[in-house]
């Protein structure tokens, strides 16, 4: 699905709604963050950076329909997993029609599972899910260089096999405090997901479900999701996640499991950018469980992650403490300490790390 494609769909879908008088509204916004930190491992010290820029232009028809264009932009350096295409450096762009009878998205977005998968409370910018606190204690897992692509065990519990890949995305107006949700990918693989472009699979299509609640019971409020994907000759996976906040608590976890096609083997080398063990996450598990507090300018997580390969010995585990401050508006400043241990398929020392790191840096917000 080109880019081109995508913008001359929404144009015309534009042209589908009521026409009324409306106004246009614009806005673009930003950050730049910084990090350092000190890992007992070989390398010790590092530090990496990170900037983003979002920009929109939508034109409100009235207070029920609306539609707009949106535009994400990257740039990272010194990151251990180089996703340097729609990624660390790219861009996410697509559009979002929103109706009495739903919403629209088209283009470079997260499924819809993704978007409603919560769980553990997000504390700073490391985090447990994709967590980047491999770029301080590399994860032997989890690698994506050049054309160099393996993922022997899943990185989150939301079903991210495609990234943001371009598709479309349909989320249905609440009901009862409930949203369905459901997504077509054309092609899987995105430098976002999972997905070797060496795979057989890799410009195959995919097909997402997603269920999501929230309810206020007074006493405590609860946050839940469930989702389902199946990605042509790939896999078949399933998703989960559960939040109950109360006051300045939250107490939230997810699971994913993932469940390969027969047609494709798990770690079937097709090329020599096929390592060993770098489809592994196709059958597996992940779960993650998490603590957060908030009080005023102040949060803070305690969060731990596991995944594992249900047909090899690699695994993960990430625990983590995260701290966050607001000085101002602009400007945020977080310290994280953790501990990973990531297990390979044998005992050999670059298929293994495991150590403590702690991380500090800002944000400066605009």
């Amino acid at each position: 699905m080109s880019r081109k494609f995508y913008l001359s769909f929404l144009f015309s879908a534009l042209l589908a709604f009521p026409l009324q008088a409306g106004e246009w509204e614009y806005d673009a916004s930003g950050s730049v963050t910084g990090l350092y930190g000190y890992a007992d491992t070989e390398s010790h010290h590092h530090g990496t950076g990170d900037a983003d820029l979002a920009v929109y232009a939508k034109y409100v028809f009235n207070n029920e329909y609306e539609a707009g264009i949106y535009a994400d932009f990257m740039f990272g350096v010194n990151h251990e997993l180089e996703d340097y295409n729609q990624g660390k450096w790219g861009e996410e762009i697509y559009g979002i029609m929103d109706s009495p009878y739903g919403r629209l998205m088209l283009g470079q977005t997260w499924n819809v599972a993704a978007q409603f998968h919560g769980g553990v409370p997000t504390v700073g910018p490391l985090g447990v899910e994709n967590s980047d606190i491999v770029d301080f204690i590399a994860n032997p897992n989890w690698k994506r260089k050049n054309h160099y692509a393996r993922f022997a065990t899943l990185n989150t519990t939301y079903i991210n096999t495609d990234g943001v890949a371009p598709k479309i995305s349909y989320i249905s107006p609440e009901y009862y405090n409930t949203m369905l949700g459901l997504t077509y990918v054309p092609e899987t693989y995105n430098r976002r997901g999972l997905v070797n472009k060496d795979a057989p699979y890799y410009d195959k299509g995919g097909y997402i479900v997603s269920l999501y609640n929230s309810v206020d019971l007074d006493f405590v409020t609860i946050s839940s999701s469930l989702g389902y994907a199946d990605f042509i000759d790939n896999d078949q996976e399933y998703s989960a996640s559960l939040a109950l906040s109360r006051g300045n608590w939250t107490l939230g976890g997810g699971w994913r499991r993932t469940n390969a096609d027969s047609k494709n083997p798990v770690n079937r080398k097709v090329s020599d950018n096929t390592p060993e063990w770098f489809d592994g996450y196709r059958d597996g598990y992940a779960w993650d469980i998490g603590l957060g507090y908030e009080f005023g300018p102040y949060k803070a997580g305690l969060s731990y992650f596991k995944s594992k390969a249900s047909r090899s010995d690699n695994e993960n585990e990430i625990v983590m403490f995260s701290n966050q401050y607001q000085v101002n508006k602009n400007l945020d400043v977080y310290l994280a300490a953790a501990h990973v241990d990531f297990n390979g398929a044998n005992a050999n020392l670059e298929e293994n790390n495991k150590g403590y790191a702690f991380v500090t840096g800002l944000s400066l917000k605009f």
